[in-house]
């Protein structure tokens, strides 16, 4: 295998970029791959020369938040029940507003997210994070409690230039304290 250049770093981190502005403003949908090329200063071919298409783009975007919630989920994970679900809201909150340029972007692919392979680890950490958040207790209330919980921090931080980060932090921190009880 070839060692990656530095152009081919640039142009890769420049198509990414551009991709992330642009899924942000326009959305995905109404985002295709020659709108990132333009964007970007290259062509659709080099483009795809990066990616394997639009959801690889996409995921590419999305990695950096991927990543850190990999990492909550894992931390999380081995801690009891309710210490566990304690930090995960702190994490979770401190994710959401740090990506949250992102989240409406996420919002925008969900209802197609189980069609795109790309996304299976994503949606497994997803879904491993909604049962931390729950207490770990396999509840069918609690589980639905906390998958409205975290629609509604996601819904609030859909909008990027509405509140503060620390007014995010604090309200979204807030709420889930509240909707969601340790586990006894």
């Amino acid at each position: 295998m070839a060692a990656t250049t530095p152009v081919r770093e640039r142009t890769r981190r420049e198509i990414v970029q551009q991709a992330m502005a642009l899924f942000q403003s326009n959305g995905y949908n109404a985002t295709s791959l020659q709108d990132i090329a333009t964007a970007a200063g290259c062509s659709k071919a080099t483009v795809l020369y990066h990616f394997h298409g639009k959801a690889a783009v996409l995921a590419a975007v999305l990695e950096p938040s991927h990543l850190a919630l990999a990492e909550v989920v894992a931390e999380t994970s081995k801690l009891p029940a309710a210490e566990a679900q304690q930090l995960a809201i702190s994490r979770f909150v401190e994710l959401a507003v740090e990506f949250r340029g992102l989240i409406s972007v996420l919002q925008d692919v969900l209802p197609m997210i189980d069609e795109l392979p790309e996304f299976a680890d994503l949606v497994a950490e997803g879904i491993r994070l909604t049962e931390i958040l729950a207490g770990g207790t396999g509840s069918r209330l609690e589980l639905d409690v906390a998958k409205f919980a975290i629609n509604g921090l996601l819904g609030e931080c859909r909008h990027p230039g509405e509140r503060t980060d620390a007014e995010l932090h604090e309200l979204c921190d807030t709420a889930l304290r509240r909707l969601l009880q340790p586990p006894a």
